[in-house]
C-alpha cells in the first residue's frame, strides 16, 4: 500500500505557529513583499487577490509599520503597490504608542523589525451589502472572513520564510486609530508582528 505524500501546502499548516519573541535582525524588502502578495497580491488581471472577498468587493488594506526594515526609514507606510520604489512613507510611530493601545501587555508590538496592519473601509461593505440585511451587520460579517483568510495568508508566508509571526486584535480601536493615523477612511481590524524568531532559551 502505497503512502501518500506530505504536500508543500500541509507542511506548512503543520508548522504554522504563533511567535511573540524576536531576535534583533532586520527584514529585508523582499521578506515584506512576499507577505504583502500572500495577504492580498493580485494575482489575475480581473483584479482577483490571493484572498477572497465577498463580490469581489476588497473592502481592506494593508499598511506595514517599518522599524527594522533594510533600506526603509522608519515608520507607517502605505502599500498599494509591492514594490520598494513606489512605496509611500505616511508618517513616523512613536515607540510606546502601539502598546498604549494593547488590552494586554502584548510587548512584541513593540519589539517586532515590523507590523502589518490590516485595514478595513467597513462602511462600504456595509453600504453594498444593505440590501442583504439592513442594519449592515452582514458587511461587517464579510469584512471579518476576509480579514481571517488574509491573516492565514500571512502566517503562511512567514512560515514559508522561517520567520516568526504573531496576530493581535486585542486593543482599544479608538486609540490605536489615534495612534496609526491611518488614511480616511481606513481603521485597523488586525495587527500582524512579523520578524526572526528569537532563539529558544
Amino acid at each position: 500500500m502505497s503512502q501518500v505524500q506530505t504536500s508543500a501546502l500541509e507542511r506548512l499548516l503543520r508548522q504554522r505557529r504563533s511567535c511573540r519573541r524576536f531576535d534583533d535582525h532586520s527584514l529585508s524588502v523582499g521578506n515584506l513583499e512576499r507577505l504583502l502578495f500572500a495577504a492580498q497580491g493580485s494575482t489575475h488581471s480581473d483584479g482577483k487577490r490571493t484572498a477572497p472577498s465577498a463580490h469581489a468587493l476588497y473592502p481592506l488594506k494593508t499598511f506595514v509599520i517599518a522599524r527594522r526594515i533594510e533600506g526603509l526609514e522608519p515608520g507607517l507606510y502605505e502599500t498599494g503597490a509591492i514594490h520598494e520604489e513606489t512605496w509611500q512613507r505616511l508618517h513616523g510611530i512613536r515607540s510606546g504608542t502601539l502598546l498604549s493601545a494593547s488590552l494586554a501587555d502584548d510587548t512584541w508590538l513593540e519589539d517586532s523589525p515590523a507590523v502589518i496592519v490590516v485595514a478595513a473601509d467597513r462602511q462600504i461593505a456595509i453600504d453594498h451589502f444593505a440590501d442583504q440585511q439592513p442594519d449592515g451587520l452582514r458587511g461587517v460579517r464579510y469584512i471579518d472572513f476576509e480579514a481571517g483568510a488574509v491573516i492565514q495568508n500571512l502566517y503562511l508566508s512567514a512560515t514559508e520564510q522561517e520567520l516568526g509571526g504573531v496576530v493581535v486584535m486585542g486593543y482599544d480601536d479608538d486609540i490605536m486609530q489615534t495612534a496609526l493615523r491611518l488614511p480616511t477612511p481606513f481603521r485597523s481590524i488586525a495587527l500582524f508582528c512579523i520578524g526572526h524568531p528569537a532563539a529558544r532559551q
